[in-house]
C-alpha cells in the first residue's frame, strides 16, 4: 500500500471508530454531520496558527541567517541579533497585514443603510408612475 491509501484507511477506520460503553449501549451523539463541521472549523483554526506561526519562525531565521552571514563576512558581532529582532518585527509586519483586517461593524452598517435607501428610492419612484 503507498502512504496515502495508508493515511486515507485509517481515517476511515478512525471516523467509524464507535466507543464502548459499560452496558453495550452506545450513548446518542451529535451526527456525523456536524461533527465533520466541527472537525473543519478546528482545522481551519489550526491551519491559520500554523500559517501565522511559520510567518513569525521565517522572518527570524531568514533575516538572522542574513545577520550571521553579515557578522561572518565582517568580522563584526551586532548584525546577528539586530537580523533576529528585524526579523520577528518583520513576521509580525506580515502577519498584522495578511490575517489583521477585521470588518468593521460600521461597514457592514453602511452597506445595509445603502441597500435600505435603494430600495425606498425605488418605493418613491415606483409611486410616483
Amino acid at each position: 500500500m503507498t502512504p496515502p491509501a495508508i493515511t486515507a484507511s485509517v481515517l476511515h477506520a478512525m471516523r467509524e471508530h464507535r466507543e464502548p460503553t459499560l452496558d453495550g449501549v452506545r450513548a446518542p451523539s451529535a451526527p456525523e454531520a456536524v461533527r465533520g463541521e466541527a472537525a473543519r472549523g478546528e482545522m481551519a483554526g489550526m491551519d491559520l496558527g500554523m500559517r501565522v506561526l511559520s510567518y513569525l519562525i521565517a522572518g527570524v531565521l531568514v533575516y538572522g541567517g542574513l545577520g550571521w552571514l553579515g557578522d561572518h563576512l565582517l568580522g563584526t558581532g551586532f548584525l546577528l541579533p539586530a537580523g533576529i529582532v528585524i526579523g520577528a518585527a518583520g513576521g509580525c509586519y506580515v502577519i498584522i497585514r495578511r490575517y489583521g483586517q477585521v470588518p468593521s461593524d460600521e461597514a457592514a452598517s453602511s452597506g445595509r443603510q445603502a441597500a435600505r435607501h435603494d430600495q425606498s428610492t425605488k418605493d418613491t419612484t415606483e409611486g410616483a408612475r
